[in-house]
């Protein structure tokens, strides 16, 4: 049973949270985007602390979803906000939407504190000595993934902070394009759930989306992260610069989940690098054809 666990995150989590109220209001004279960022920061030392306490880096995965929201709330509820209602309201439902796909993939498959996901083991099995694994540990497995999401929703956020243009078509592509996204997600983690539940042996998932791309789940979250940048053009032009949350999105998924994800694949499953000769690793190549 995962009762007591979930019970363990969930409460780990409003703690997390409680803090992070505490925290935007103990630096309240500070530049609402310093004030994100500290809350973002501090959350991210407590979930770490967490982490030592059980020694398992997973309890990180669930900030991945839940702290988002909470930042943008936060953006969002400032005295000084001043951006578009409509298009702060279109924003947070889209937010919701993958938050709640990405929360419950990631509580389904949770095996409780006896699973950490064998990426973090890998990382921190590199480490020569205390110095190297506590700087693994927090630097590169909770405080780079931070910055990153920070970056990324940094548009939306600035969107809610500042007044721009009223909603128009931009503003309803933005929309669908994040439905799409989240979509595309829901119907990839649902055909990989069903492989996997029916795995007794290491095999390649090359059917559904996953035909058309190695990745289809991490296509769709970055096609969700590059919405939140459309609705911050949609706002105005003037912020075109903060795509550098999508790109720096782009780096830390494309670059450096995939290759460990593969290079992992290619040492377990048969015939993996034919699969990665003939699938983009990312993008959906619709026009793939079966005898590839």
């Amino acid at each position: 049973m995962k009762i007591f666990p979930v019970t363990i995150i969930i409460l780990g989590y409003s703690l997390c949270i409680y803090s992070m109220f505490l925290t935007w209001d103990i630096f309240s004279d500070q530049n609402i985007f310093i004030r994100l960022l500290l809350v973002h920061v501090e959350a991210t030392v407590l979930i770490y602390l967490f982490s030592v306490m059980f020694k398992n880096s997973s309890w990180y995965d669930a900030f991945w979803s839940v702290i988002p929201v909470v930042l943008a709330y936060l953006a969002w509820a400032d005295i000084d906000a001043s951006g578009n209602g409509l298009r702060a309201l279109m924003m947070f439902a889209a937010l919701l939407f993958w938050a709640f796909r990405l929360t419950y993939n990631w509580l389904r498959s949770w095996d409780g504190f006896s699973h950490e996901d064998w990426r973090y083991v890998m990382m921190k099995s590199s480490a020569k000595n205390r110095f190297q694994y506590c700087a693994i540990d927090f630097g590169a497995i909770h405080l780079i993934p931070t910055l990153c999401v920070f970056m990324a929703l940094l548009p939306m956020n600035v969107a809610l902070s500042y007044e721009g243009n009223d909603v128009f078509w931009l503003d309803w592509v933005a929309l669908s394009i994040a439905i799409v996204a989240v979509v595309i997600q829901i119907v990839s983690d649902q055909q990989m759930y069903l492989f996997r539940k029916a795995l007794t042996k290491p095999e390649i998932m090359n059917t559904g989306l996953w035909f058309y791309s190695r990745h289809p789940n991490y296509f769709g979250e970055l096609l969700f992260w590059f919405s939140l940048y459309i609705f911050v053009l949609a706002a105005s032009l003037s912020f075109a610069w903060l795509l550098i949350g999508s790109l720096i999105m782009y780096a830390l998924i494309a670059i450096g989940s995939v290759a460990m994800m593969d290079k992992r694949s290619l040492e377990r499953r048969p015939n993996f690098q034919h699969y990665m000769d003939t699938t983009p690793a990312i993008f959906i190549n619709i026009f793939k054809r079966k005898n590839q």
